[in-house]
């Protein structure tokens, strides 16, 4: 079974959650293009890292969801590190990195299906409209996750919409 991202649920709310984050570990790849084109670029390099393309030929389990946050030439693409994992070992292929992210209270949207460019662009408006008319001030650009495999199919899959909120 794949390890998926921790969090907790601090609040439920019409059309969205409030969750906290806990401090983690990425590896990214930026591409440039559409948010479907990068995310499958990306994709080959990232697979190759947790295969044993890295500094210490380490095998790493593959977790969900896949991160995807929009720069201005494209997509940073975002593979998360299992849990235990707090020092994750170099990428050797160019244009890769490690980083690690602070705990963050987020918002976040949950729907399935076929995740397009334009289905996560309409929920991503959608989720700051509900975030508005709720007070919820957001802090940054939204973020795209996708939970699944290919194989799965359109209405099992598990996608998000996610924006950081402010304290």
């Amino acid at each position: 079974m794949t390890e998926v991202q921790r969090y907790e649920v601090v609040s439920k709310k019409p059309g969205f959650e409030i969750r906290q984050y806990a401090p983690h570990v990425l590896v990214t790849k930026s591409m440039s293009g559409s948010l479907s084109a990068a995310g499958s670029n990306a994709f080959r390099y990232l697979a190759g890292y947790i295969g044993g393309e890295n500094a210490t030929s380490q095998q790493i389990a593959m977790t969900a969801p896949v991160l995807q946050h929009k720069q201005p030439s494209g997509y940073e693409v975002a593979f998360v590190m299992p849990e235990n994992m707090e020092d994750a070992p170099a990428p050797l292929r160019e244009g890769m990195q490690v980083k690690k992210v602070e705990g963050a209270l987020m918002a976040a949207k949950r729907f399935s299906g076929l995740a397009s460019d334009e289905l996560f662009e309409r929920k991503a408006k959608k989720l700051l409209e509900e975030l508005k008319n709720a007070g919820y001030e957001p802090v940054g650009e939204v973020s795209y996750a996708r939970y699944n495999g290919p194989w799965t199919p359109a209405p099992l899959r598990r996608n998000e919409v996610l924006v950081a909120l402010g304290a």
